[in-house]
């Protein structure tokens, strides 16, 4: 035979055994039979080596097909095949101590919905949440009242499960509804120059400028059958064999609208309408091509909705609700700030596309893809959804919005049980800004409650200390902080989504423990986020390993790259809220608000956090007296003082906000002394380990050591030395390393977390 014959009979004859379920490790033979070599290589090592090791993806993330490559030669010929091997996901070998309570109320002849997930506490201590296969499916209807008992199992087990439905003959008086107290001014709120959330403002509104609208429109006009007009095609996630393609689309239509929100410029509002005009030419395309329904707009096919409701596993899909809600929450962003009607047009359109699909699926179908592990994310498509009903009270966007609940996250939290261990972070917080939304449009008290404890479990046990949260994008044990020190820490579009939830809470009860966290996650998290350079680099993830360089992506178009278009605008929204009777400050940034017969102007200086210094001009003609709630920042003590026109004022403290009033028409000045020094905070897992913080910024140690820097002193005030040239720089007496505000670390090496010895 020929060196060709050779080969050819080698690959015909070579068997690797069944590769469509592999649990094993494959027999990768270095030789043909007939004596050609033969190499491997795969296509994915995080599920299979080059030597055919295989790693199975842990039980609940799903199958996944590895592309395997050989390479067969013999003399100087040589042939590729490449055989898919479908690695199957590990079995549930969970090992329980408890389930936790499952108790349901409702009326006779009402539809119950048994929960698909319940809390479950592992004998390792764990607490997660878990699927249930109920006996009879999940829906049931009890026509007379009493107390009536369900039975199911654990998903993949043979553990039995049981709950309690209480029947009634009408349904329970809920409990009394927060009511919204504070509201973020929809307008009139700029940042002064000067500030470092001023420049991350103006080098992302530079790097709008020079956007090429015709790129982001690429694979949208590909998709339609519609000319690219010649632009350049999108890059990484958005590239035009990328499975996400379209989401970047969705950032960028929000940073626009932010961007014309915060800074008026209308250069900036014509790219806007510029966009729109063309997605809705976009949707007119695909509207009347077979196989298309009305109101469909994304920047693929329909065969990812398709093949999601057949329960394709991710990498095969990837997440299309999640990237259409992308597409969505930029048109109602440019509706709600920029006043395009156009966009309202076209989100009304993908609503009613998103009701008529989803509306002839049953719930449990519904669930079964929430539940599938990153295929079925759909971002905040309740939130949008909801605020579509909100807008104009179509109930089959609000009946949409709840097809969106998500029991695997909501049901723990109902159950009053923190099972976020194991959970994708970003792929749940949205879900509870959703639910956010749909308390509002309801009035439902369980939406309100999910939200409050979610928030309170992730920013009091789960956050970094630069109020990131997260490890390699998923939740972990709580309180496990100095345990999780990697590379992969705290992803920025997290913290993005987290600054959402704040927001919403906050406007219900205004407390100065919401603003807090929201402070810190602004000033140490989204602002330390930005590349120094209008290039729109944003980071991924924040290492907090010794040595660490922040990685801006500025092409990889990746999630944190699309919510960094969108986050350096948003530094005006929480600076001030309207009270019914008061202004609320709560971040002390440069800054000007301007009301009917009203005005403040705050500055502050960088280097002395708790100087803040307001002008406030006044007629008093439509309101004979205002009154300033001043936050008091977690960061400083007892000794604070306040002026109004150079005298000291009484001002109550009360949650968390000293109250001024202001009752004198004209101009008066208010200055404010917050004392603001050197504080250490301690890991809750470690208390050996801690991170070094100067009023609201945590400091960064400039360093090259491969190894955690030590500190023997455990008073930070003599520890360290100000630095004279650098206000806002401090020497470290013991080692003499420079530690600055991890907001000013550019492209220098780092490290945040210090040990104590």
């Amino acid at each position: 035979m020929t060196d060709r014959d050779i080969v050819k009979k080698d690959i015909e004859e070579l068997y690797l055994g069944n590769l469509g379920t592999v649990e094993f490790d494959l027999d990768l033979p270095s030789a043909g039979k007939n004596g050609s070599t033969i190499t491997w290589q795969s296509g994915n090592l995080a599920f299979m080596n080059h030597e055919g090791k295989v790693t199975r993806p842990a039980y609940g993330r799903g199958n996944r097909e590895v592309p395997l490559t050989a390479r067969f030669t013999c003399g100087a010929y040589t042939e590729e095949k490449q055989y898919i091997v479908t690695v199957l996901e590990a079995h549930n070998q969970i090992e329980v101590e408890e389930i936790f309570p499952i108790a349901l109320e409702a009326a006779a002849g009402e539809t119950v919905r048994l929960p698909s997930a319940s809390a479950v506490r592992t004998r390792d201590g764990r607490v997660i949440a878990h699927l249930i296969d109920w006996e009879d499916g999940l829906e049931r209807v009890w026509d007379q009242p009493g107390t009536f008992s369900v039975r199911g199992v654990l998903k993949d087990t043979s553990i039995s499960v049981a709950g309690e439905v209480r029947v009634t003959a009408c349904p329970a008086p809920e409990a009394a509804r927060p009511q919204k107290l504070a509201a973020a001014f929809p307008d009139g709120v700029t940042l002064l120059e000067g500030s470092s959330f001023h420049a991350a403002q103006e080098r992302m509104h530079d790097y709008l400028l020079r956007t090429n609208p015709d790129q982001w429109l690429y694979n949208f006009r590909r998709a339609a059958g519609l000319s690219t007009r010649n632009a350049p095609a999108m890059t990484g996630w958005d590239s035009p064999s990328g499975l996400l393609r379209g989401h970047s689309a969705g950032h960028y239509l929000s940073a626009l609208a932010l961007c014309w929100h915060a800074t008026g410029d209308r250069e900036i509002r014509q790219k806007a309408v510029y966009m729109v005009d063309a997605l809705k030419e976009c949707q007119d395309a695909f509207a009347v091509q077979e196989g298309y329904h009305p109101g469909f707009l994304s920047a693929y096919s329909e065969e990812q909705f398709d093949l999601l409701e057949e329960y394709t596993p991710y990498p095969k899909i990837w997440a299309p609700y999640y990237t259409l809600h992308k597409i969505l929450d930029g048109l109602l962003d440019l509706h709600r700030l920029a006043g395009i009607e156009k966009a309202f047009e076209i989100a009304s359109g993908i609503g009613d596309w998103v009701y008529a699909r989803l509306s002839r699926l049953n719930h449990e179908k519904r669930v079964r893809m929430w539940g599938i592990y990153i295929a079925g994310e759909y971002g905040g498509m309740n939130e949008s959804m909801a605020e579509l009903y909100r807008i104009t009270g179509k109930k089959d966007y609000l009946d949409a919005a709840r097809y969106f609940d998500n029991d695997r996250l909501f049901y723990p939290l109902e159950q009053n049980v923190d099972a976020l261990t194991g959970m994708h972070a970003n792929q749940h917080i949205p879900q509870i800004v959703g639910a956010m939304k749909l308390y509002e449009v309801t009035g439902e008290r369980r939406y309100y409650s999910i939200a409050e404890r979610f928030w309170s479990l992730v920013s009091g046990s789960r956050m970094y200390a630069i109020g990131g949260a997260g490890e390699s994008e998923m939740f972990h044990e709580p309180r496990k902080i100095a345990g999780l020190l990697t590379k992969s820490t705290s992803e920025s579009c997290a913290t993005y989504n987290m600054l959402k939830l704040t927001k919403e809470l906050y406007q219900y009860r205004p407390d100065a423990a919401y603003m807090d966290y929201y402070e810190r996650a602004v000033t140490n998290h989204i602002l330390s986020s930005c590349d120094h350079r209008p290039t729109s680099g944003s980071t991924y993830f924040l290492s907090m390993l010794p040595r660490a360089v922040k990685d801006f992506d500025a092409s990889g178009n990746s999630c944190c790259h699309g919510t960094g278009l969108e986050s350096h605008f948003k530094y005006v929204e929480s600076i001030y809220y309207a009270g019914e009777d008061c202004v609320y400050i709560n971040l002390f940034l440069p800054s000007r608000l301007c009301l009917e017969g009203f005005a403040l102007t705050m500055r502050t200086e960088e280097a002395y956090p708790g100087k803040i210094h307001i002008t406030i001009e006044s007629d008093l003609s439509t309101v004979p007296s205002r009154k300033l709630r001043i936050r008091k920042p977690f960061w400083t003590d007892e000794n604070v003082v306040i002026r109004l026109n150079g005298v000291d004022c009484a001002a109550p403290l009360r949650d968390g906000y000293f109250t001024v009033a202001v009752d004198q028409p004209g101009t008066s000045e208010l200055d404010v002394e917050f004392s603001c020094g050197l504080r250490f905070e301690k890991a809750p897992d470690r208390p050996d380990y801690f991170t070094v913080h100067y009023g609201p910024y945590v400091l960064a140690a400039l360093t090259t050591s491969e190894e955690r820097l030590s500190l023997k002193s455990k008073e930070p005030e003599t520890a360290f030395v100000r630095e004279e040239n650098r206000p806002l720089a401090f020497r470290c007496k013991e080692n003499g390393v420079l530690f600055i505000p991890f907001e000013k670390v550019w492209r220098e090496e780092y490290q945040v977390y210090i040990r104590e010895v």
